[in-house]
C-alpha cells in the first residue's frame, strides 16, 4: 500500500491502480457510483463488496480502505486547493528514487563538476560553482528536482536513510521523503522554502543538508 499525507500530517493508506485494474474492480460492484462524491467533488467513487473503495479522478485511479478515507482526502485537497511544491515538476512520480543518479549527473554536467559519488564534498563542489553563476536564480528554479536528488542521496549515505515516496492529497503528486527513524522527513520543503519562497539565493545545498541532519538528531 501507498500513503497520502493530508495537510495536517495524517497519513491515509491507499493504492495506485492502473485503468485496467480499476475497471476490473468496478465489474465486481453491485451498485453505481456514490452520488455524494459525484455531486460534491465531481469524483467517481465505488464501494466494493467488502469495505474497500475505488475512486477515479481525472484518469487517476486509487484503492482506499473505506469511504471515510476517500472523503478525508478529497476534503483536504479541496480546502488546501491542492497546492503542491512538486505539482507538475516530478515527471518520474513514484519511480523518482530510480532516477536520482541521472538527475545528479545532469546537474554536475551542467556545472562542470566531477561526479564520482554522492557525499558532502560533492555538495560543497556544487555550491562553489553555483555561487559563481551569473543567472543563479533561473538556474535554481530549473533544477529543483536535481537539488532534491543530490541532497537526498547524500543523506541516504551519510545518515543511513532511505527514500519513501508519499502521494499528496491531490492524488497526483508523488513527494520524495526520507526515513531513517520515526516519521519521514519532508526535507524537500526546507530546500524549497529556503531558496525559492524566502528568496535566499545565497543559501547553499550543504546548508540545507546540515539543517536536515540537525532536525534528525533532535528527533532521536
Amino acid at each position: 500500500m501507498d500513503n497520502i499525507e493530508l495537510s495536517n500530517g495524517i497519513f491515509i493508506k491507499c493504492k495506485s491502480l492502473s485503468f485496467n485494474e480499476f475497471e476490473a474492480l468496478k465489474l465486481t460492484v453491485s451498485g453505481g457510483p456514490i452520488e455524494k462524491f459525484r455531486k460534491q467533488f465531481g469524483v467517481e467513487v465505488y464501494q466494493l463488496n467488502n469495505q474497500d473503495v475505488i475512486a477515479n479522478e481525472g484518469d487517476y485511479y486509487m484503492l482506499f480502505d473505506n469511504v471515510d478515507d476517500v472523503e478525508r482526502v478529497l476534503v483536504d485537497n479541496q480546502t488546501s486547493h491542492g497546492t503542491e511544491i512538486l505539482s507538475n515538476k516530478n515527471p518520474f512520480g513514484k519511480d523518482f528514487p530510480n532516477h536520482t543518479h541521472s538527475l545528479i549527473k545532469e546537474l554536475t554536467d551542467a556545472l562542470s563538476v566531477k561526479y564520482v559519488q554522492s557525499d558532502e564534498q560533492l555538495l560543497k563542489d556544487l555550491d562553489y560553482k553555483l555561487d559563481r553563476l551569473p543567472n543563479i536564480s533561473e538556474f535554481k528554479k530549473k533544477h529543483l528536482l536535481n537539488f532534491i536528488a543530490v541532497i537526498g542521496e547524500v543523506l541516504l549515505k551519510e545518515n543511513k536513510s532511505e527514500w519513501e515516496m508519499i502521494l499528496s492529497s491531490d492524488g497526483k503528486t508523488w513527494n520524495p521523503y526520507l526515513r531513517s527513524t520515526g516519521r519521514p522527513i519532508e526535507f524537500f520543503t526546507y530546500l524549497y522554502e529556503d531558496i525559492y519562497t524566502n528568496g535566499n539565493l545565497k543559501s547553499s545545498l550543504f546548508e540545507v543538508y546540515q539543517t536536515v541532519i540537525e532536525i534528525e538528531k533532535n528527533r532521536r
